[in-house]
């Protein structure tokens, strides 16, 4: 079981962090051809962060506690399709409550969308490159049988 721990917190971690990286380069690309002269890319992953942790922070739990509860039940990692699945049910989760508070604040409404979709995407992409590369480190903890 600590094999499947160590597992779950190192794909979270390198789940976020290429999020994290993606996000910095769509930024970056985004503010070279804003006519601006284009920011550095300090500043690109500073806004990535800001937009992946801001808009995407309820998607994130949602995800990681999904891969927890699986994670537990089976006694090993979650398969790459669940934890996509749980991916994707984090950001559409994550997009309705970005939607429902802007929609009560009276503003915004596609400006946050447009983020929480942004950050969203990142993170499934992120979550397509990282998991399968952790169930091959992590083989003897996906399948205990083996």
């Amino acid at each position: 079981m600590a094999r499947t721990v160590l597992a779950l917190v190192v794909e979270v971690v390198l789940a976020i962090l290429v999020a994290l990286g993606l996000g910095t380069l769509l930024q970056w690309l985004l503010g070279v051809g804003s006519g601006d002269g284009g920011r550095g890319l300090g500043a690109a992953a500073g806004e990535a962060a800001r937009i992946l942790f801001f808009f995407m922070d309820i998607g994130l739990a949602v995800w990681v506690v999904i891969l927890i509860v699986v994670a537990v039940r089976r006694r090993a990692l979650p398969r790459v399709g669940v934890t996509l699945i749980a991916a994707v049910i984090g950001v559409v989760v994550n997009a309705l409550t970005v939607l429902v508070v802007s929609l009560v604040q009276g503003g915004g409404t596609a400006e946050f969308l447009t983020y929480a979709i942004e950050a969203g995407a990142a993170f499934l992409v992120a979550v397509l490159i990282v998991a399968p590369i952790i169930r091959r480190l992590f083989r003897g903890a996906v399948n205990p049988a083996t």
